[in-house]
């Protein structure tokens, strides 16, 4: 198996010399796009062979596809898939061809396979990266600039550490060792950490609302265009500075999504109680879910949803994390629906993580007694990417589909909740436009064709999802 993996491995891309008379600019162009694309498709179907010898049927045949996309006619890719060429030399599909289509290998040894496919797939992107980058050069230097600007984005999809591509395309890194930011994403995220003094601190509110009547209490109050925030124990001072978090976490999010229509149809409503028997209280009035669910939001430090939000204030006088992380997680849901756990969460930390630097909303069981559990803590995110550095080094990340395909916020352990951050920071950073397209698609669709939506949208499945993060991973923390 080694040997022919290192087969596999081998990478040979001749010189794409020009043959014959001079051709346009253009015309060349073409060429050399039409001579990397089918020599990438070769290289895609020696993974595949790779998988297929290992017994990985199910991978190998992502790989003949991913082989066809680039090279329709590719000869081994076809008949891998089941296609013969009829008497004028078509491809016809054999409906009686006997096709292996599931994975033999499970556990220690898939994961073997698995590290040994994305070192594949690593040492494949360092070596097409300098080919697309070079494809680049020649457009800029024809005056090609949006051709340019394709190729060296390709040369990046392929190797995320090919420096030379991101400093075409205008990428700096953030800090020393930090991640590539494109100029908005290093722009938003300065504002994301600066901008919230100048959010909009609202006004004092007098008006009885429905949860002082409900339940007979007297809270002060405060309101803003999007915002009503009522508390037990906080002065308007500490209420203005909750709003602006708020505020601040709305356009922040309005903007990083391209989002000029309001999100919200309504203020959002913030409701902070003093203390656990008024939270039960609170619970016990107004949760109208199944008894089981009930009585987990009576255990817990807050009931979310909106147009109201619940949070039990305690000893605590800060609330800024609870603010930002409910906000973006409600819009969140507004933007794309659905029980899409990893992304609403991943979201919800993304914001928190670069706005206060916290992640100390418990909407998940970040303390490590949640299902599935490894029994640390990953509340501190400043932790995270070392966490991940060593997953990735190791092969011990959650496994993709148990993070995407989670319906259940109650099963959505910590480790998991830290990969779904890192997965919605890696296509924030790398692919925003694609992102926003894949996240206004979901909207309206159920949950179960979410894996169909990413392949239409980014031409992924789920392990390309996952070797593309591992790689970005690698680079970014």
């Amino acid at each position: 198996m080694t040997r022919i993996f290192a087969l596999a491995c081998a990478i040979a891309l001749p010189c794409l010399a020009q043959d014959g008379p001079a051709r346009s600019p253009e015309e060349e162009y073409a060429r050399r796009l039409a001579e990397i694309k089918k020599r990438l498709a070769e290289e895609h179907y020696k993974v595949g062979e790779f998988l297929h010898t290992v017994q990985m049927y199910a991978w190998a045949r992502d790989e003949y596809n991913k082989a066809l996309a680039l090279d329709p006619d590719h000869e081994g890719a076809r008949r891998r898939l089941g296609y013969t060429r009829d008497e004028a030399g078509a491809w016809r599909f054999d409906p009686t061809a006997k096709l292996e289509t599931q994975n033999r290998k499970k556990g220690d040894d898939a994961a073997r396979t698995k590290l040994q496919y994305e070192d594949r797939y690593q040492k494949l992107g360092r070596n097409i990266a300098k080919k697309w980058y070079d494809l680049g050069n020649y457009c800029k230097s024809n005056k090609m600039e949006e051709e340019a600007l394709a190729a060296w984005k390709k040369a990046v999809e392929y190797d995320p550490e090919h420096a030379a591509s991101r400093r075409k395309l205008g990428h700096v890194r953030e800090g020393k060792d930090g991640p590539w930011l494109t100029p908005f994403e290093a722009k938003i995220r300065k504002e994301m950490k600066e901008g919230v003094k100048s959010a909009p601190e609202g006004e004092p509110d007098d008006e009885q609302t429905e949860v002082e009547k409900d339940l007979g209490l007297k809270h002060e109050k405060r309101r803003s265009e999007h915002f009503l925030i009522e508390a037990a124990g906080l002065n308007q001072n500490a209420l203005k500075r909750e709003i602006q978090f708020g505020e601040h976490a709305y356009a922040m999010f309005h903007k990083l999504f391209a989002q000029e229509a309001d999100l919200f149809s309504q203020p959002y409503n913030f409701v902070v109680l003093k203390d656990k028997a008024t939270h039960v209280k609170y619970v016990d009035f107004y949760h109208q879910g199944p008894p089981a669910k009930k009585d987990l939001a009576r255990k817990s430090t807050g009931m979310g949803g909106f147009p109201r939000s619940e949070w039990t204030l305690g000893d605590s006088q800060q609330i800024h994390d609870q603010m930002v992380h409910m906000t973006v997680q409600s819009l969140s849901r507004h933007l794309a629906g659905g029980e899409r756990h990893w992304l609403h969460e991943g979201l919800a930390y993304h914001f928190t993580k670069i706005v206060l630097g916290t992640a100390g909303t418990l909407c998940v069981d970040l303390t490590g007694t949640s299902a599935g559990s490894d029994g640390k803590n990953y509340q501190d995110p400043e932790h995270w990417p070392l966490v991940i550095r060593t997953w990735v080094k190791e092969g011990k990340d959650p496994n993709i589909y148990e993070v995407f395909n989670c319906t259940n916020l109650g099963e959505l352990s910590g480790a998991e909740t830290v990969k779904a951050w890192s997965m919605v920071d890696f296509l924030i950073t790398e692919h925003r436009e694609k992102f926003i397209e894949f996240m206004t698609k979901l909207r309206g669709q159920r949950e179960d064709e979410d894996a169909k939506i990413l392949k239409e949208v980014f031409g992924w499945t789920l392990e390309d999802f996952d070797a593309r993060w591992q790689a970005y991973a690698r680079t970014a923390y």
